[in-house]
């Protein structure tokens, strides 16, 4: 099932993670990356993706944590 232009989400693949399609490279690797310090492009390059491919998954992750924020602050009211 596509969740955007690059993303995926195929059951049974890396545990039904969002991946970049037609990968096994899941917005979490590409996340994990990121946080270590390396660019856009060195990801991309490394995991042998589109470097739009890794700016659709910050912003997949981003929209995942602002729906988190409505999630919490509706169960605290």
């Amino acid at each position: 099932m596509a969740i955007s232009g690059w993303l995926e989400v195929v059951p049974g693949r890396r545990g039904g993670r969002p991946t970049v399609k037609g990968t096994r490279v899941t917005v979490d690797d590409i996340l994990d990356l990121l946080a270590s310090g390396w660019t856009p492009e060195e990801v991309a390059e490394d995991l042998d993706i589109a470097v739009e491919a890794v700016y659709e998954a910050l912003i997949f992750a981003r929209d995942a944590v602002r729906r988190a924020a409505i999630i919490a602050e509706a169960s605290s009211g």
